[in-house]
């Protein structure tokens, strides 16, 4: 249950020139073009090489410029108000502290498009004082690359931003130029790693690479199952190359709405080995160097108390949750039997994230199922779920993170293609049947309905149930043996039915596919540094 799901609606604008801005209108034509071709391609699935056609950094600023100085009659931004808006030309700090209030004034789907649109150009107007500041006079010259790339940390940190927190409504076009001669200039002065030719910070941890490169990063993350693999007493069934037609047949009668793997579904997409996100060096590459920020999740789940959310770079997500203790691999063993001691160090998840929005070169490694323009049985007795408006297209969703990051038993609305591109993930889903013995949550002490959610950890049911369990955790001393008929005791005074609700279970491995569907509870567990990626539809 991401906040970040309601992110990257925004809508793209064809502006209107003036005759006297002529001489720029090639500039944007071209690159604008450029932009809105680049993710058409994508959308299809084809890689596009950006650097041979990348505008220049000069090109941008110049563009930019024209594009904030004109404000069209029909812009949202308007109804900021003249006071607001006079700001950002010669205050823009000021004007993006002022809609970083108005963003969080409301909950989120009551944020008027307005204060997005403030917050994206008062974003732009920082980036343009950056580039045209102490480093950008050099832009157009040729010794630009000699004043260090600090500042554009901080210009990939201000887009990134308002990417995330707003969708850089009517500015995409704009942002995605930004980045795309970023990465050129980056790659030409060979900081495209992630080098800083200024002062280092001081750290204490390793990091993985400040001179420009990444050769102390691992060719790869853990290929390998760790021992002892997960027990299924109850196997999701599979099936292999599954044709749409096939797919089409299970999923037009609501009755045979049952989940299945996948296998040899996506075998075409380059993430899995052309380009393959199994590499560190070469997601990092994606990502600018590492710079690029992404919001992550810190904690064990959502339902946890000290769960929170953190916005960081990506570089600073692999070092600190991939690459460190957390980011081995765990048996569902060590889990079970560690419950209830302390943590090394929080779980950082990247969840439930549009990230092919916000890096599409990555969505040009992947490409939407087939089955997820089928159209599937109304299911009108899921009265548990609550409806939603029928998709245009498909909702993609990014999950990357380390061994044992969990997410809790819960349904979602939609139906679901569940991709498996790097690592390994043990899932259980329990059908709509059982939902009276999954007991689920309500609303929040925070007003937030929480019926979608089990109140049952599941990893403490397996722990104190062990017929049900995927792995031999029970066992020790006889004290031990008292506390854990004592836990269990309690776990069933709390919850007598769901011990007798059924289930079945499996494990997804790189290039599997589990068919989820509309209204199934399900929790999944990250056996071993795990990147999947989900697609809605109905």
């Amino acid at each position: 249950m991401s906040w970040l799901s309601r992110l990257f609606n925004g809508a793209g604008r064809k502006p209107s020139w003036p005759s006297k801005l002529a001489p720029h209108i090639t500039i944007l034509s071209r690159h604008s073009s450029l932009a809105r071709t680049h993710r058409s391609r994508i959308r299809e699935g084809h890689t596009c090489a950006m650097n041979d056609n990348a505008p220049t950094l000069q090109e941008v600023v110049q563009l930019t410029r024209q594009e904030l100085t004109i404000v069209q009659k029909t812009d949202s931004i308007r109804e900021c108000g003249r006071a607001a808006l006079s700001l950002l030309p010669d205050d823009a700090e000021l004007g993006l502290k002022f809609a970083y209030q108005k963003l969080h004034d409301v909950p989120y789907r009551e944020v008027k498009t307005c204060w997005r649109r403030l917050y994206t150009d008062a974003s732009l107007w920082r980036v343009l004082k950056l580039a045209e500041g102490k480093h950008g006079q050099r832009l157009g010259g040729e010794t630009w690359e000699n004043t260090g790339v600090e500042w554009i940390d901080e210009v990939v940190r201000l887009l990134d931003m308002a990417l995330i927190l707003t969708g850089a409504p009517q500015r995409e076009d704009v942002v995605e130029l930004w980045f795309t001669a970023l990465k050129a200039a980056l790659i030409a002065t060979g900081a495209q790693n992630g080098a800083n030719t200024g002062t280092a910070r001081p750290t204490k941890r390793r990091r993985l690479s400040t001179s420009g490169h990444t050769s102390n990063l691992p060719a790869s993350f853990p290929t390998e199952l760790p021992e002892p693999t997960p027990i299924l007493r109850q196997p999701i069934g599979r099936r292999q190359a599954l044709s749409l037609s096939a797919f089409q047949a299970r999923v037009a009668v609501s009755q045979t709405h049952t989940p299945l793997v996948i296998e040899d579904a996506i075998d075409h997409w380059p993430a899995l080995e052309e380009r393959p996100w199994n590499s560190p060096s070469y997601l990092l590459e994606q990502m600018l160097g590492g710079r690029r920020l992404v919001p992550v999740e810190v904690g064990k789940s959502y339902t946890d108390e000290g769960w929170g959310q953190r916005i960081i770079t990506f570089r600073d997500f692999i070092e600190s949750y991939l690459f460190e203790e957390n980011g081995a691999a765990v048996s569902l063993n060590d889990t079970l039997q560690s419950k209830g001691t302390k943590q090394a160090r929080p779980i950082g998840y990247l969840a439930q994230h549009d990230l092919f929005a916000q890096i599409p070169s990555l969505r040009a490694d992947i490409s939407i199922p087939d089955y997820c323009y089928c159209e599937p049985a109304p299911s009108p007795h899921l009265t548990h779920i609550k409806p939603v408006e029928k998709l245009e297209e498909p909702l993609l969703n990014a999950w990357f993170g380390p061994a044992g990051t969990i997410s809790p038993l819960h349904t979602d609305p939609y139906h679901n293609i569940l991709a498996q591109v790097v690592g390994y993930k043990y899932v259980r889903l329990y059908a709509p049947e059982e939902t009276e013995r999954l007991y689920p949550r309500s609303i929040d002490k925070n007003g937030v309905d929480m019926s979608n959610t089990s109140q049952v950890d599941l990893d403490e049911a397996m722990a104190v149930h062990p017929a049900i369990s995927c792995c031999n955790a029970k066992g020790g001393t006889e004290g031990d043996e008292a506390v854990f008929y004592q836990q269990r005791r309690e776990f069933q005074d709390r919850f007598p039915l769901f011990k007798d609700a059924k289930y079945v279970e499996g494990i997804l491995g790189p290039g599997d596919c589990l068919y989820l569907p509309v209204g199934w509870w399900h929790y999944i567990k990250s056996l071993t540094p795990s990147f999947s990626v989900s697609f809605w539809f109905n």
